[in-house]
């Protein structure tokens, strides 16, 4: 017979503190189709409206879909006792 016993643990989403999220935008402006125009990735917001900007100088584009990339990670939101390790599994030999 094996028997197990699991231990739940209750978890949180939090932004990842060792990753920087991601700024873009993307012209959607046009007529019958979408400009398509990017930004590409940058680490600030600024960056992406000095880009926005340039974009509307050189064309009359001024609608835009801006895009922030987080990055996300589950934290226990309770620490589990020092003596416990999560997922334990306890077999019975039969």
């Amino acid at each position: 017979m094996t028997r197990a016993v699991y231990r739940f643990v209750k978890y949180t989403t939090r932004q990842d503190p060792t990753v920087e999220p991601e700024y873009s935008a993307e012209c959607v402006a046009g007529d019958e189709q979408p400009c398509g125009a990017s930004s590409g990735p940058h680490a600030h917001p600024s960056n992406v409206e000095d880009w926005m900007e340039a974009h509307l100088k050189e064309t009359p584009h001024r609608h835009y879909r801006r895009r922030i990339d987080d990055f996300a990670e589950f934290v226990p939101t309770d620490e589990l006792p020092p003596d416990l390790e999560p997922a334990k599994v306890n077999r019975a030999t039969p």
